[in-house]
């Protein structure tokens, strides 16, 4: 049986539930107290929820953003820190989906470069594989790279983009970011920040437990209350896993090579356009 149903169940389940909601009666239910002023004090309560919920969109990746980095002729590497390719501070890592890099003409035709023509690299390859890489000065850009200097973060491509006078390039980076912190009471989590995309992840509504159970767990730790932490802890793991199993493609999955070998094999036909036989040029 799922962890998520193992320990005295919950109160019914509501979409949307306000912050107010959250730490108060539905953490009142599960800590069974309505204790605000002693030991699970309202600050304390707002904390833990806020911190719930930053660790549900971290584990299961839930609330990824899409920024457009504008890139410019030659230039390889583009500041992740900066407020002026990521729109807020809240760059976590690179999402699942990958980057995509796109060219627009002057009439508004766009070519894109994605997928196995856009492929992640670190750069002990790029040394091994591509030497000289850093003195290209322009090209298709063919390979992306992550590069940590400090207190800065990279996003690099090789080759550098080749942009004419006529031309615009962007990179759709998408990434997993930390959700705006709940501070009204009328607030609900995964908002997005005022200024930027606007709407409310109401698909996550039904996931908005998890943030409790873990709000529970931070919280019984103050009475040395350990196992009932692990017993929370266990049971918000539980809505993780919930999260990530809804996820999971339905059905048979379609698996593939990571090399194309057919369309290799038809580059090398011979000039009668025939595939090599299996056996060709085998002795018996």
């Amino acid at each position: 049986m799922p962890l998520l149903f193992q320990f005295g169940g919950s109160p019914p389940l509501a979409r949307d539930r306000t912050f107010s909601h959250l730490y108060s009666s539905a953490l009142d239910y599960e800590l069974g107290t309505d204790d605000s002023t002693a030991l699970f004090t309202t600050a304390r309560r707002k904390s833990c929820i806020n911190e719930g919920m930053e660790q549900f969109a971290d584990l299961t990746e839930c609330y990824v953003r899409q920024s457009t980095i504008v890139s410019s002729h030659g230039v390889r590497e583009y500041s992740l820190e900066s407020t002026v390719n990521i729109p807020a501070e809240d760059y976590v890592r690179i999402a699942k989906q990958r980057p995509e890099y796109q060219i627009v003409s002057s009439n508004d035709v766009v070519s894109a470069v994605s997928g196995q023509m856009f492929e992640r690299r670190d750069i002990d390859w790029l040394n091994q594989y591509e030497p000289g890489w850093r003195s290209c000065t322009g090209g298709t850009p063919r390979y992306w790279y992550e590069r940590v200097d400090g207190g800065n973060r990279y996003f690099g491509m090789y080759p550098p983009p080749q942009i004419t006078s006529s031309q615009t390039g962007k990179v759709l980076f998408n990434y997993v970011a930390t959700p705006q912190q709940m501070a009204s009471d009328t607030d609900v989590p995964f908002s997005v920040p005022t200024g930027q995309s606007t709407g409310t992840r109401t698909d996550l509504g039904v996931y908005q437990q998890a943030i409790v159970h873990y709000a529970a767990h931070k919280l019984e730790k103050l009475r040395v209350n350990l196992e009932g932490s692990q017993q929370q802890m266990q049971i918000f793991l539980g809505w993780v896993e919930r999260y990530l199993s809804d996820r999971r493609p339905k059905g048979g999955q379609t698996l593939r090579t990571g090399r194309n070998y057919f369309g290799e094999m038809r580059a090398k036909r011979g000039s009668a356009g025939e595939l090599p036989t299996p056996m060709q040029g085998w002795n018996y």
